[in-house]
């Protein structure tokens, strides 16, 4: 079931000393922007979807910091995402299920 963080994704602008509280997945989050991602991708999938809903939340937040977000098609997708990485000098993030 899809969830909304719509009011939720104002945290992501607490800047240093702020006291962040908000659920584990706003936490992970916040954890990548500050990290210094220039982009992130990921394939819907529980468990990672409400990460990815997240981010399609925030995305206005994003934008204004220069922070590319792609929904991939396919786990291969979001992966070969991380080329960007291998070539050029970004840092970047990507998630999706995988089995054991």
């Amino acid at each position: 079931m899809e969830r909304s963080f719509k009011e939720e994704v104002e945290q992501l602008k607490l800047g240093a000393g702020a006291t962040f509280h908000g659920e584990g997945i706003l936490a992970v989050t916040k954890a990548l922007l500050q990290s210094g991602v220039a982009y992130i991708g990921g394939y819907q999938g529980a468990p990672v979807s409400h990460l990815m809903d997240v981010l399609n939340d925030a995305r206005a937040i994003l934008d204004e910091l220069g922070i590319h977000v792609e929904t991939n098609a396919s786990e291969a997708g979001a992966a070969a995402m991380l080329g960007a990485s291998i070539n050029y000098p970004l840092r970047g993030a990507v998630t999706f299920k995988s089995t054991v």
